[in-house]
């Protein structure tokens, strides 16, 4: 049977891995076999989850622009092979905690949601978008439970990444940071998701997610085609402040450069009215 989800893991780990043992030779080899190994869980597990935009194509394009990003820092700084398995850890991780059933106190109707073991029930018909207020907790519980005794992986320091890409922006000085492994590995989730090709055929996906948490009625969005129409003031005002070190290491490929040309292509096809795909605008001229 063709599997496109055991193509999409196998591949994307066989990708991670080359990419590192390319970068770093025969230096700690056995970060390349972590890498690809844990490739290939998170997105077996994600692709099992019913949420409608955190899926497996998220979590690969956030990792596939924090290797860039990665790859940058290397070119203009220097890092290490602990940094690069890290960070490369941390964005496959870092949505994992949509996924019901992934925590180890997970039961089959109430969801594990801190250290403490405190759960949550959801409400019939729910999917795994009604964990998004509980996700980062939980993909970092997903963390300690899977590296907390690793001899290679330094937990907290998953986690410590894992809790920056928590959005919107906490305004404290803990969140505050854009250029450490944490707040690139924010801008890489950040990236990931709007300098996607097909960001704006996702917005339905993403409206919907919105809606089955309320915040849809929170931000005043009615339609998806809202979250389309506003996002260039989103983007400018949310996303813009906090993404700069991010595409600096960007701009120093070929690669990330492509990543940070799609991300401002979408802004500005939306501010001049020449988005092509996504949401229905409605009426209008023909």
């Amino acid at each position: 049977m063709f599997d496109a989800t055991k193509m999409l893991a196998d591949a994307l780990g066989e990708h991670l891995a080359h990419t590192y043992q390319r970068t770093f030779g025969s230096r700690e080899p056995r970060y390349a076999e972590i890498i690809e190994a844990a490739a290939r869980l998170t997105i077996e597990r994600i692709v099992g989850s019913d949420a409608l935009y955190h899926d497996g194509d998220h979590t690969a394009l956030v990792t596939l622009v924090a290797q860039d990003i990665l790859r940058g820092r290397f070119l203009q700084e220097g890092i290490t092979p602990e940094d690069w398995l890290h960070m490369i850890l941390a964005a496959l991780y870092h949505d994992i905690g949509y996924v019901r059933g992934v925590c180890a106190g997970d039961r089959a109707r109430a969801f594990v949601i801190d250290a403490q073991g405190t759960t949550v029930s959801l409400p019939r018909g729910a999917s795994d978008a009604a964990l998004a207020p509980y996700h980062v907790e939980r993909s970092k519980l997903a963390v300690q439970e899977r590296f907390g005794t690793h001899d290679l992986v330094d937990a907290a320091r998953v986690i410590r990444a894992i809790e920056l890409t928590r959005f919107p922006v906490p305004e404290d000085d803990a969140h505050r940071e854009t250029a450490t492994e944490a707040g690139l590995l924010r801008a890489a989730d950040l990236i990931g998701q709007l300098g996607d090709p097909l960001y704006p055929r996702k917005l339905n996906a993403l409206f919907h997610e919105f809606a089955e948490i309320g915040v849809n009625a929170e931000l005043g969005y009615d339609s998806p085609a809202d979250l389309a129409e506003r996002y260039p003031s989103f983007f400018w005002g949310k996303i813009e402040p906090v993404i700069g070190d991010g595409i600096r290491f960007l701009d120093l490929t070929v690669e990330g450069r492509g990543w940070v040309a799609n991300l401002y292509a979408h802004v500005f096809a939306i501010e001049h009215d020449r988005r092509r795909m996504g949401p229905h605008p409605g009426p209008g001229p023909i």
